[in-house]
């Protein structure tokens, strides 16, 4: 795992700024269009001149960072060593904005478009709420129509702001969330640790609430998710043809890349329901993806 040390600044604009204490701060991995296209709406809505952006690319062999340094030489690129991850690379993002005196913090996957307004209006929120974090609501196109999706939890149940709706929640999915320096300064940094990928930004929000800040879904503000938005969840996904039980495993279960990571999965049910009841909720969901793989894994035997 890479630490703070390790991160390399590749570009940043050496001219006084007199753009607002906010960061935009993007994880990015070997899909430059994705990112140049993240960057070009930002520029077209006025996002780009109004605020400080910062890439962190793990790693990546596509020229992401010649790109951008080319295209947007105004965007701060850190290098990562390729194994941040989302989490690692949010955390190391907001680290380095912190130190340059960040007042908000935006979390902005790179497939994911504020539309025109958004984001002002995201920070003029969080100016007028101390202690407020929040989220617009995300949507993605499916069949040529818009589908809101869910982008926040109260307890174990997923939800989503109507229009015209402020909905308070105690977790969000990282997409677009604005977050003021006082939660960075009070807990620190995202775990990259326990939760290299996934749970990372919803036990982010979920221990921010608990240190008595408040986080908000915001009905009346949109981003839009770009591209195919690749599903995740469903251990069907995992199995491949030629894959052996160790592969599968491996994949399913043991990979920074998996949602069924089992140490991400279990630190997450303890932070949320605490030892005990988290440990018992742990045991129970692991049992049956174990049912489920067991079964997936005969099929793929019978079929060979």
């Amino acid at each position: 795992m890479s630490t703070p040390g390790e991160i390399l600044l590749v570009n940043s604009s050496s001219q006084p700024s007199c753009k607002e204490p906010v960061y935009i701060i993007t994880p990015v991995y070997n899909r430059k269009n994705t990112t140049l296209s993240c960057l070009q709406n930002l520029k077209q809505h006025g996002d780009l001149d109004r605020y400080h952006v910062v890439i962190i690319d793990d790693g990546s062999t596509d020229h992401t960072a010649e790109a951008i340094h080319l295209l947007y030489p105004e965007v701060t690129v850190l290098q990562g060593t390729g194994d941040l991850w989302w989490t690692g690379a949010m955390a190391e993002g907001m680290a380095y904005a912190y130190q340059q005196g960040a007042q908000y913090f935006i979390w902005l996957n790179d497939d994911c478009h504020p539309v025109s307004g958004t984001l002002p209006q995201l920070v003029e929120f969080m100016k007028t709420h101390p202690k407020a974090i929040a989220a617009p609501t995300c949507y993605f196109q499916e069949a040529n129509q818009l589908v809101a999706k869910d982008n926040g939890s109260r307890g174990r149940q997923g939800c989503v702001a109507n229009p015209g709706e402020i909905l308070e929640v105690d977790g969000m999915s990282g997409w677009c969330v604005g977050i003021p320096s006082d939660v960075f300064r009070t807990i620190g940094p995202p775990d990259a640790r326990r939760f290299p990928h996934y749970s990372g930004d919803n036990t982010y929000i979920f221990r921010a609430t608990r240190a008595g800040f408040k986080a908000y879904l915001l009905g009346d503000l949109h981003v839009m998710l770009v591209g195919p938005v690749e599903e995740t969840l469903g251990l069907e996904k995992y199995f491949r043809p030629g894959l052996s039980v160790g592969d599968t495993w491996q994949a399913v279960f043991w990979s920074k890349k998996s949602p069924y990571l089992l140490s991400a999965k279990f630190f997450h049910c303890i932070e949320r329901y605490g030892i005990f009841v988290g440990t018992c909720l742990f045991f129970t969901k692991f049992l049956s993806w174990l049912g489920q793989w067991a079964k997936l894994q005969l099929s793929v035997w019978f079929q060979a």
